[in-house]
C-alpha cells in the first residue's frame, strides 16, 4: 500500500487534525519519511554512540505479516548467539529481572504462569514454581525444576549444549487418542536448555493441534496475542514472539507459511506477555511476575553461564539489518522522528496516540519496501513500543 493511501485511510483522527500544529509535524514526518536528512556531527555522534554494528545477527521484526501484526525477535543461530530459559523461584520474577539473572539483555516470557488456586500446580501438596510436568532446565544438563516421570500433555521445547533445537515428550501414563506419547524419549538427558509447555503447535512440520483439543478453552480459540517459539524447517533460525488477531488453531499453519517453522510451541499470552529486546522493556506496564523466561544471549555470556566453548559454526555473518548498515544520515533522520514522536506525546497525550502511531507505521512496512526504509521503520516501532530500559 503506497504511503498516500495509508495517510488517508489511517490518519482520520477528528482531534489530532484540528490542532494545525499537529497538521504541521505529520507533514514534516511524511517529508521525512520520505527523503534522506543531512549528514552532520549530530550523525555522526548518533553512529557512534547509539548503534552496534555487530556481525552476529539478532534483530526484532515488527510488521504486518500474511494480514497479522507481529512482534518477534529472530535469532539465526550463527555460533554467536545462544538461547537459553531463566526460571524465577517462588513467587516469579520480571521477564527483565529473569534476563538479567542469566546475563541476557533480549527475552520473552515463557510458560503458563500457575496460580496459587490451581490443584495442578502442586507436587505432593507443595507448592512448586512450574505446574506437575513443566520442565526448566538449567543449562548444566541435569537440573532442572520439579517433575515427574513424564512430561504429561507438554512437550519440551529443548537445546542441546551446542544450541541446537529438538522436541522432547515423554509419557508414561494414559494419554489422549492422537496424541504422541513419546517424542525424542531417548534424547532426555541431551537436554541442556528447555522449556515445557502444551499446545505443541507444529511437530517436524506437522500441525498437531488437533490432539490436544479437549485442552484448548475458548479463550485458545479466540482472535488475540499469541506467543510461541519456533525452529525453522533446518534448524537455523529460532523465532519467538507475538502473532496477533490469532487463534490457537490457525496458528500453526500460519508459523509453517509465514516463518518457515517446522516445530513450534505455544508460550503464555494475555496478561503475562512480555519482550524485552536489547536492554528495552516493550510493551508491558506495569510488569507482571512470570515464573520463566526464554533469554536470548551472546557467545561470551552463553560461556560464562555454562563453562561451555560451544563449536564455531562456519555461517555467512550478516551484518547490520538484514544485511543493511545505517548510514549516519539514517541515524540523523530517525533522531529527528522520535523528536517529532515527543512533541506529539507532549501536546496529545502519550496513551492515546501511541497506538494509533504503531498502527501507522507497521502497516507500512512491505516486503517491496527499500531495506534503508525497513531499518529506519523498525527502529521507530521499536522506540514506540519501548516503555522502559535497563
Amino acid at each position: 500500500m503506497r504511503e498516500s493511501s495509508i495517510v488517508s485511510l489511517n490518519w482520520k483522527w477528528k482531534e489530532v487534525w484540528d490542532n494545525s500544529k499537529t497538521k504541521k509535524f505529520y507533514s514534516i514526518w511524511i517529508i521525512m519519511l520520505k527523503k534522506r536528512g543531512k549528514i552532520g556531527l549530530f550523525g555522526l555522534f548518533t553512529a557512534l554512540f547509539t548503534f552496534n554494528l555487530s556481525s552476529a545477527y539478532k534483530e526484532i521484526m515488527i510488521e504486518e505479516r500474511g494480514g497479522r501484526p507481529i512482534r518477534v525477535i529472530k535469532v539465526v543461530r550463527d555460533g554467536e548467539h545462544f538461547v537459553v530459559v531463566s526460571p524465577a523461584g517462588l513467587g516469579g520474577a520480571t521477564t527483565e529481572n529473569l534476563a538479567q539473572k542469566v546475563g541476557g539483555s533480549t527475552a520473552i516470557n515463557g510458560a503458563f504462569f500457575c496460580p496459587d488456586d490451581y490443584s495442578n500446580c502442586k507436587i505432593d501438596g507443595k507448592k512448586t514454581t512450574h505446574t506437575i510436568s513443566e520442565r526448566v532446565f538449567l543449562g548444566d544438563g541435569k537440573s532442572r525444576s520439579s517433575f515427574r516421570g513424564d512430561t504429561s500433555i507438554r512437550a519440551i521445547f529443548s537445546f542441546d549444549k551446542e544450541g541446537n533445537p529438538f522436541f522432547v515428550q515423554k509419557n508414561s501414563g494414559e494419554h489422549d487418542e492422537g496424541l504422541r506419547s513419546n517424542i525424542n524419549s531417548d534424547k532426555l538427558d541431551e537436554i541442556y536448555f528447555g522449556i515445557g509447555n502444551f499446545p505443541v503447535l507444529l511437530l517436524e512440520g506437522e500441525n498437531v493441534v488437533h490432539a490436544y483439543t479437549k485442552y484448548i478453552d475458548k479463550k485458545m480459540k479466540g482472535s488475540a496475542n499469541r506467543n510461541f517459539i519456533c525452529s525453522t524447517q533446518d534448524g537455523s533460525t529460532i523465532y519467538m514472539g507475538v502473532i496477533g488477531a490469532s487463534t490457537i488453531p490457525n496458528l500453526p499453519d500460519y508459523l509453517k507459511k509465514h516463518l518457515d517453522c517446522r516445530n513450534a510451541l505455544s508460550l503464555d499470552a494475555g496478561a503475562s506477555t512480555a519482550m524485552v529486546y536489547e536492554g528495552k522493556t516493550l510493551d508491558r506496564s506495569p510488569r507482571r511476575r512470570v515464573m520463566d523466561a526464554i533469554v536470548v544471549l551472546d557467545k561470551f555470556e552463553y560461556q560464562k553461564l555454562t563453562g561451555l566453548s560451544p563449536t564455531s559454526k562456519k555461517t555467512e555473518k550478516i551484518e547490520g539489518y538484514q544485511g543493511y548498515t545505517p548510514t549516519t544520515a539514517d541515524l540523523e533522520q530517525l533522531e529527528q522522528l522520535k523528536m517529532l514522536i515527543k512533541q506529539i506525546y507532549n501536546q496529545h497525550g502519550k496513551s492515546k496516540y501511541q497506538r494509533p502511531l504503531i498502527k501507522l507505521i507497521r502497516s507500512m512496512v512491505t516486503p517491496e519496501l527499500p531495506l534503508e526504509k525497513k531499518w529506519l521503520y523498525n527502529q521507530l516501532l521499536i522506540y514506540l513500543f519501548t516503555i522502559d530500559s535497563f
